[in-house]
């Protein structure tokens, strides 16, 4: 078995032999108790006792009250050293209240000036000591609510998901109070029973409860688990004396009211903005309990401002770039959508059915493409209203269903030819249904469901209805089965989609970036301009050893060229069958080098309909963690020549040339007050393509309540054939009828990534945000393909035609010389782009539920086309002069619970 990593310990030491594998200092990992023979793999109890008394949470369990609980004290360590005794003492106790349940903590340390304690905003993750709790109080063995605080009071909270992932959207109202004393420090937690959801009548929920000591990189566990087998929520010790739990109501209620200025350099003499525009809101969110362990969530008007900018992207592809989810109404309860969850090491990727982005999206309608001199339309679509209802049932039911209604948006212009202002149509009104719905077994082994989306839109208006569908819909079926103390799993779903409109709207669709059904050499599809709807599936099984020393899956997926999820969903690919396959070795014992590892042999096949190779990927993963706390990653893939089907963007096949990747992400050790990590990724191809992207970081903390991470980002790109533009020509019979148009292509782009957190109290913090970005893109030696189905390409000039300025920025192109084809134009795509995004968010949660957000964003760009080369201090200088705009928030929302 060692024979087998040893490639992997010999490339990793030399990588990460600079970091001081070998200088760490005796006692960095603090005294390691003597490992016990065989530590009892019974679920550990622990009875919750009634609370008699008062308890005032104050942070020290000395109350009379915490006397009637039994103290558990029997944890076990996970890591560093599995199976050993804790290097540290800890007494755990749980009382249980008429509308609460209690739970107190001594975490006992021998010097207790060794105890880490961050001051971070709630939810961030901390390299600081912490004492988690996790409820499975539905007792349902796959999820759980999960609890955390550090020795400074920072709260994190969310939901533990059956695959061990933990969403950490939810923000329950709760309390904790924390205290540092001469014996190390203790906690005090009241959770209310409001804000979990249970059966009724159950004698005892699973729980786990977890120590971890930051300068030592030691997790604790009440109930263990051996790291080479699943320790998932149905691993949970019990949690007993739950007999006789009142009934509870659930009503909470949300108001809030919000305004914003907009500081803007609007062009001269535009009619729609004079730089200082102001806007205000109001609205209201409404949580009510619903059948016992449902909750329904009605908005009235959201407030959909999002605390944080997207980062600025540079696509020179034609698919659309993903961005996160960042609004609350959507991350709350978020992981009940969840669909198709494959537990495999390796896929060929599969769309998201839900993308919550859809909903409140920029109006699709860009006044901006239609030439207008001045047009003003919203930044995105209204949502006047909105529900969701979200929980799990005492039967393993588990339901999730949101209903969205979005305003017809309106768009303003001024006619330059008539005169005028003139209000046309850019979003239609818009309902959007995502239905979730799912069964889990009552060992947590098994689970099987269905979603069902739909998207209905009115359109009225000629323009929207040739650009639009009027409507989509999704339904599917999701199937898992774990097995073996859930060492195997076998995973399925299928996915049926149908989207309709009017002949315009579908002929774009089968156009799109995702299929290019109007591809000349395609077999099992074509071009249909009298079509009024089209219609697709979404298939994948996979079978996968999920534990042990010896890992791996095997994966089968179909995806036929009619399916469309963009709607409400994401979609970049269609047109794909995939194999993919994964065998893995891990080692989690300590070693003489390594603390643990992992090898993984993958490969990734991919056709389309017609069985031609796409995607040909063999590669293998290293994963280690070392003796002193650094971990590493390698990646290295080869790719064999094969076809590509979106070069041309919507002509013939070519070929794709052989090439290979490096990939290495390397990160210190995370028990530091100051943190480094390094990424870099190196691809090469046969054509003389070729990538580096170097991604170094760095997390200080020079105090205890102020984080600064730095992540500069260089990317040096060369392509050897980059998309321009398709000209029409009878004349290039090798190409059908058309000349696809190509340039190299030289991209240096620079980002710096900048965040500062910078926390006052567990309830009051300061966020900087920023991020610069320079790039600089070239074109050169334009050319066109000369044959399908091959990577080989005539340089205007050189090989074939001739090219010129045109004395205008541009060129002119005569592809076979004077007097044969026609001339064409192109313009001189290199361009140089100068960006700014920041923003600074204030947060201060006055009371549980309640927050006060004061939010500033800027935002500069500039752009000069026709340049192409980087140099670093004109372009910043470039963007230091650009125009800013400013935007001044602030939201004050109010919590009440009813």
């Amino acid at each position: 078995m060692r024979r087998l990593a040893a490639p992997t310990a010999v490339v990793l030491l030399v990588l990460a032999g600079s970091a001081g594998l070998s200088a760490q200092a005796p006692d960095a990992a603090g005294p390691v108790a003597p490992s016990p023979a065989a530590p009892s793999l019974a679920a550990p109890s622990l009875t919750a006792a009634p609370l008699a008394g008062d308890l005032r949470l104050d942070g020290v369990p000395d109350e009379a009250a915490w006397d009637a609980a039994t103290p558990f004290t029997g944890l076990t360590q996970r890591d560093p050293d599995e199976g050993a005794a804790p290097t540290e003492r800890t007494e755990i106790r749980v009382l249980l209240g008429g509308d609460a349940v209690y739970v107190g903590a001594r975490l006992f340390e021998d010097d207790p000036t060794h105890v880490r304690a961050l001051l971070t905003r709630r939810d961030a993750a901390s390299e600081s000591d912490r004492f988690t709790v996790q409820l499975d109080s539905r007792d349902d063995h796959r999820t759980a609510f999960l609890f955390e605080v550090n020795p400074r009071g920072v709260r994190r909270d969310g939901v533990v998901e059956a695959d061990g992932s933990v969403d950490y959207s939810p923000d329950p109202v709760w309390e904790a109070a924390v205290r540092q004393d001469g014996a190390g420090w203790s906690v005090e937690m009241r959770i209310p029973f409001s804000q979990l959801r249970y059966n009724r009548g159950g004698e005892s929920w699973g729980v786990q409860f977890t120590r971890f000591i930051q300068r030592r990189g030691e997790e604790d566990v009440f109930s263990f688990v051996p790291k080479r087998e699943r320790s998932n929520v149905n691993r949970f010790g019990r949690l007993t004396g739950m007999a006789g739990l009142p009934g509870t109501r659930r009503a909470e209620a949300a108001p809030y009211v919000s305004g914003r200025g907009e500081y803007t350099h609007p062009g001269a003499g535009d009619p729609f903005r004079d730089g200082s525009d102001y806007f205000t809101s109001a609205g209201a969110d409404v949580r009510v309990g619903v059948g016992g362990n449902l909750a329904l969530d009605a908005t009235i008007n959201p407030d959909f401002g999002q605390v944080e900018v997207d980062p600025a992207i540079v696509n020179l592809s034609a698919l659309e770039t993903f961005f996160s989810e960042k609004r609350p109404f959507f991350l709350e309860g978020a992981s009940l959508f969840n669909f198709a969850q494959v537990n495999a090491w390796n896929t060929a990727g599969y769309p998201p059915v839900f993308n919550s982005r859809r909903i409140g999206r920029p109006p699709q309608r860009d006044l901006g493409d239609e030439a207008l001199a001045y047009h003003d339309e919203p930044a995105a679509t209204r949502i006047p209203a909105a529900l969701k209802l979200t929980g799990k049932t005492g039967h393993g039911w588990s339901i999730a269903l949101l209903d969205a209604v979005t305003r017809e948006e309106q768009g303003r212009f001024v006619d330059t030819t008539q005169g005028g202002v003139h209000q046309v149509p850019v979003e239609p009104l818009s309902n959007y249904l995502v239905a979730r719905l799912r069964h889990e077994s009552g060992d947590g082994n098994g689970a099987i469901g269905g979603v069902f989306t739909a998207v209905n839109r009115r359109l009225d208006d000629p323009v929207l209805a040739g650009q639009l569908r009027s409507s989509a819909y999704v339904g599917g079926v999701d199937f898992n089965r774990s097995w073996a103390n859930q060492s195997w799993a076998l995973d399925a779903f299928v996915t049926g989609g149908l989207v309709r409109g009017d002949t315009a709207a579908i002929l774009r669709t089968q156009r799109s970036s995702a299929r290019y059904f109007q591809r000349p050499d395609a077999r099992r599809f074509s071009l249909d301009s009298t079509r009024t709807s089209l219609a697709g599936y979404n298939g994948v099984v996979a079978l996968t050893k999920l534990s042990g020393r010896w890992l791996g899956s095997l994966v089968l997926q179909d995806k036929s060229p009619g399916y469309e999820t963009n709607d409400v969903g994401f979609e970049a690919f269609t047109n794909r069958r995939a194999l993919a396959t994964d065998i893995g070795y891990a080692e989690y014992r300590p070693g003489r080098l390594f603390r643990n590892y992992q090898v993984h042999l993958f490969t990734t096949n991919e056709w389309d309909y017609d069985w031609n190779p796409i995607t040909f990927d063999i590669g293998l993963t290293q994963t280690a963690r070392f003796r002193n706390f650094w971990q590493a990653t390698l990646t290295a893939d080869l790719y064999p020549a094969t076809m590509d089907d979106h070069l041309t963007r919507g002509g013939p096949l070519t070929r794709s040339p052989p090439g290979g990747m490096v990939n290495l992400q390397l990160t210190s050790d995370s028990r530091r007050h100051h943190t480094v990590g390094l990424g870099t990724m190196y691809f090469w191809s046969t054509a003389g393509a070729h990538t580096l992207t170097l991604t170094p970081s760095v997390t200080l903390n020079p105090g205890s309540n102020l984080q600064i991470a730095l992540t500069p980002n260089l990317t040096f790109d060369r392509e050897a054939a980059q998309y321009v533009q398709t000209e029409p020509d009878p004349s290039a019979t090798a190409t059908f009828g058309q000349r696809y148009v190509f340039a190299s292509l030289r991209q240096t782009q620079v980002a710096f990534e900048t965040r500062v957190s910078w926390t006052f109290s567990p309830t009051l913090s300061l966020q900087l945000y920023a991020q610069p970005l320079l790039s600089a893109n070239e074109y050169r030696d334009y050319q066109e393909l000369r044959a399908p189905k091959t990577y080989d390409f005539a340089v205007y000039g050189r090989d074939q035609g001739t090219i010129a300025p045109d004395g205008s920025g541009g060129f002119t192109v005569d592809p076979d010389g004077p007097g044969a084809a026609p001339a064409f134009a192109v313009a001189d795509q290199s361009f140089n782009l100068r960006s700014l995004r920041a923003n600074l968010v204030l947060r201060w949660e006055y009371r549980p539920g309640a927050t006060l957000f004061l939010v500033w964003q800027q935002s500069r760009s500039d752009q000069a086309d026709g340049v192409g080369d980087f140099d670093l201090g004109r372009d910043l200088g470039r963007l230091r002069t650009a125009p800013a705009d400013n935007l001044l928030a602030v939201k004050l929302s109010y919590w009440l619970g009813l």
